[in-house]
């Protein structure tokens, strides 16, 4: 941007849009796959369920609750990003031809 225009290439913004998106897939299918893997072997409290147990249990629930909601909300927001730079992307090049439709139009 060294004159102060700003250059899209419309496919390499495509397609990183459709990346990013499917990395949000990625990252929630993780949360699915390991960190449902996690919150099953964390149900039996392996860590005993005596006193000391007890306390490790309420302060680790709390924190595996907090870490499985996140992961699966920043899943939830990678996804929706990416989806929002392809229609971001989408509705530039339109309006870009529709401009250009007018321009050559109006050059007649």
């Amino acid at each position: 941007m060294t004159d102060d225009l700003l250059w899209l290439d419309p496919a390499r913004a495509h397609r990183g849009g459709a990346d990013l998106a499917h990395a949000g897939r990625a990252i929630t299918n993780q949360r699915d796959g390991l960190g449902a893997q996690i919150a099953a072997a964390s149900a039996d409290r392996p860590w005993g369920k005596d006193d000391i147990g007890a306390a490790f249990e309420k302060t680790y629930r709390e924190f595996e609750t907090m870490i499985l909601k996140s992961w699966r909300s920043v899943g939830g927001y990678v996804e929706g990003l990416g989806a929002n730079v392809v229609q971001s992307v989408n509705a530039s090049v339109e309006t870009d031809a529709a401009a250009a439709t007018r321009v050559g139009k109006t050059a007649v």
